[in-house]
């Protein structure tokens, strides 16, 4: 039934093997009728038989089915064969996952590693905010898919083994049972499975974290039992190359009890942001005042204001220190502030001088003031002499205004004209 061109439940096309473990099987396939590609999960005939593992693969559907994130893998539907085998039908990944990638080209810079794991905290912020400890993180269930323009994504795969909060059957997590890979499990998770929360899996990463960079686990024994004696009880095993930057997220997430972790995937990824972008933090002390530290990228991540007199470790791209802008304007004040009390100073003591008949005692000569450093605004611009202005006349022609004065009118001569003989006799008599 699983070889290519089979048939699974009178619609899914096998095409061919993509994997096979000791619970199942793995194919990928084509539906019938819509001609798209799945992947098909099978558990084993041995397995389903055991009513245990069987709930634990339907698990699996039920969790996947909660989330929404693209870094998780997709259940599509979830049946059963003929004789009760059940099977899920995934979303088809092309690529591979993380285990295969560190057996092929070895460790992977602290940059990459980083962001690998922030990409898995993405979809476990979303899986811990419904209640879900996926409980079996390794380099094995991230998957690194391809996707289109040759980019790729990690997916979180197999909750198989998933906790949610409100499962009511006990029965999968009694205290008796151990579930997941012990390599990568914290301390009160191999106690008890029913003891594992949302820091177990920030534990995991931090196993993950150390395994991708170092291509070693900070763990390894002998035995299960040398190795859970190990994790309970000695410090992780890091190895001198291993980048100082990193070696603190590391271990914060080992830290052995859970309440010095990380408490939540999103303060793990916020403090691998940074070594993602390649940018190394320095440790400073802040000055005795409250600084604003601007955050200018993503999203995620809030803007942080840190408090008086701590000391913060910061990459070069996590925030722009605005405080000193402040501080610059308060020496403009005080400097202009101490030059004017020293002008009223000595103004002061020439009128005292002045209004004494004694010879005014020598002055001690004063240290000359700080020099002011303030800033002066350069004069405005000179406006452009303004337009002349043009007068029309009713005769309709533009003149200047000097030339449009009225002309100023003489008083006409008198008027000439000649007399008569009787004007001349009346004038002699």
């Amino acid at each position: 039934m699983y070889e290519p061109g089979s048939v699974v439940a009178g619609k899914y096309r096998v095409e061919h093997l993509l994997g096979r473990g000791g619970m199942g099987i793995v194919v990928a396939a084509e539906h019938v009728d819509l001609r798209t590609r799945v992947a098909l999960k099978f558990l084993s005939q041995e397995w389903s038989k055991h009513p245990v593992i069987v709930e634990r693969f339907l698990r699996e559907a039920r969790a996947c089915a909660r989330l929404r994130s693209e870094h998780v893998c997709r259940v599509f539907d979830v049946a059963r064969l003929d004789d009760g085998t059940p099977f899920l039908v995934l979303e088809l990944l092309e690529g591979r996952d993380l285990l295969r990638a560190l057996r092929a080209d070895g460790p992977l810079d602290p940059a990459t590693a980083a962001g690998y794991v922030i990409e898995a905290c993405n979809a476990l912020a979303e899986a811990h905010g419904v209640g879900i400890v996926h409980r079996d993180l390794k380099p094995a269930n991230l998957f690194l898919a391809r996707r289109d323009g040759g980019r790729s994504i990690v997916k979180v795969l197999d909750f198989g083994v998933a906790k949610a909060h409100d499962d009511n059957d006990t029965s999968i997590t009694a205290t008796d049972n151990v579930v997941g890979s012990p390599a990568y499990m914290s301390p009160e998770q191999l106690r008890s499975a029913v003891f594992a929360d949302a820091r177990s899996d920030i534990w995991s990463l931090g196993v993950l974290l150390v395994e991708l960079v170092s291509g070693k686990k900070p763990f390894d024994g002998v035995s299960t039992i040398d190795l859970a004696l190990k994790i309970t009880s000695e410090p992780p095993t890091l190895s001198g190359e291993f980048p100082a930057a990193l070696a603190g997220v590391a271990q914060r997430c080992l830290r052995k009890e859970p309440g010095e972790r990380y408490q939540s995937v999103a303060e793990l990824a916020a403090a691998l942001d940074p070594i993602a972008r390649g940018m190394v933090a320095t440790t400073f002390a802040l000055p005795p005042q409250t600084l604003e530290i601007i955050t200018p990228t993503a999203p995620d991540i809030p803007a942080t204001i840190a408090a008086v007199g701590t000391t913060t470790t910061l990459g070069s791209a996590s925030g722009v220190v605005t405080g000193h802008r402040k501080r610059a304007r308060a020496v403009y004040v005080l400097g202009a502030g101490m030059l004017a009390v020293a002008i009223g100073l000595a103004a002061a003591q020439l009128v005292r001088s002045s209004g004494s008949s004694d010879p005014p005692a020598p002055v001690p000569a004063a240290a000359p003031p700080a020099p002011v450093v303030m800033h002066v605004d350069p004069p405005p611009p000179t406006p452009p002499p303004p337009a002349p202005v043009v007068v029309v006349l009713d005769a309709g022609i533009a003149v200047d205004p000097d030339q449009a004065k009225p002309a100023v009118k003489k008083p006409a001569p008198p008027h000439h004209h000649a007399k008569t003989k009787e004007e001349i006799g009346a004038s002699r008599e």
